[in-house]
């Protein structure tokens, strides 16, 4: 059965980045209001981390009260891939809190990015933790500084992400890695090459459509590259110009195609909405309609 719930994007668009403790509250209500059970949630940088952290038994009640179920917690801290020791090691004490916290949630898999490589950015950087709108420019400038090193930030992102999965699997956990445009793993090849370095059986690829189709990666070749090799899928589409996640069935993805590779895959794990922008409502119940109508037509069961 495949589960459509909705990813953090919602509540991030809807309240800003990061939202504070009340606003989630609000959010699990109307995510609930909208007819969704499944969310994903996030701890945003060391700051927001720490908040859901003191919170957490208010955070427990108040989706008990809702009816949602955290089914991925994603542990955002780009300090988990600083090429700085100290701030690592910072970051993996931070980690292994935090996946205590989604442990308790309820959260079936923890989630890393591997964020953006140590240039300088000309102008805003991608995902900034900077309480300012959400937002991912098209057009992205940057200089490499003397010094720089490929392999040196590989290998740290490697060595990260084995400590990441060791953790999680402490407590029974899959970890898994989302590429995204303009960071470390951006595309199907660096996520098969990361899964192969790091070498451990529970890490899996979070699949991202919007992500992928803006890489210019062909989706449903991206999931027969990745077959077997992810555990939790965002869904979103795209118009195969810019970056924006659209609503399912705005773009060029080809969706039919799509469900059909997911039927014979047998996959029956989550379907995240991950929409921005505007309409927010209106468009994630409009791409859950659509996805009921297309993945049944493929044989596909459906909850959301």
């Amino acid at each position: 059965m495949l589960k459509i719930g909705t990813t953090y994007l919602y509540t991030i668009m809807k309240y800003g980045y990061p939202p504070k403790p009340e606003d989630d509250f609000r959010a699990f209500e109307e995510i609930a209001k909208m007819g969704f059970r499944f969310l994903e949630m996030e701890g945003l940088g060391p700051e927001h981390a720490a908040s859901v952290r003191r919170n957490k038994d208010r955070y427990k009640k108040a989706l008990a009260s809702a009816g949602i179920h955290v089914h991925n917690f994603c542990i955002v801290n780009p300090d988990l891939v600083s090429l700085d020791n100290d701030k690592r090691r910072k970051a993996y004490d931070s980690f292994k809190e935090m996946a205590e916290v989604g442990a308790e949630l309820g959260a079936e898999t923890f989630h890393l990015a591997s964020y953006t490589p140590p240039v300088v950015f000309e102008g805003r950087a991608p995902y900034q933790l900077d309480g300012g709108d959400y937002e991912f420019a098209d057009q992205i400038s940057l200089h490499i500084p003397n010094g720089f090193s490929w392999q040196r930030v590989w290998e740290t992102l490697v060595e990260s992400t084995a400590f990441c999965a060791d953790v999680a699997k402490g407590y029974g956990r899959i970890i898994l890695m989302e590429p995204r445009v303009g960071e470390i793993i951006c595309s199907v090849d660096s996520m098969l090459r990361l899964l192969d370095n790091v070498g451990r059986d529970n890490l899996k690829a979070n699949f991202d459509t919007g992500h992928f189709a803006a890489q210019r990666e062909n989706v449903n070749l991206a999931l027969m590259k990745l077959e077997g090799k992810f555990a939790n899928i965002h869904i979103a589409d795209n118009d195969g110009a810019g970056v924006d996640h659209l609503p399912v069935g705005d773009g060029v993805i080809d969706w039919a195609e799509f469900f059909r590779l997911l039927k014979k895959m047998d996959y029956t794990g989550y379907l995240g909405l991950d929409l921005g922008r505007t309409e927010l409502e209106k468009n994630l119940v409009r791409s859950r309609e659509f996805i009921f109508q297309v993945a049944e037509a493929a044989g596909c069961q459906v909850e959301s």
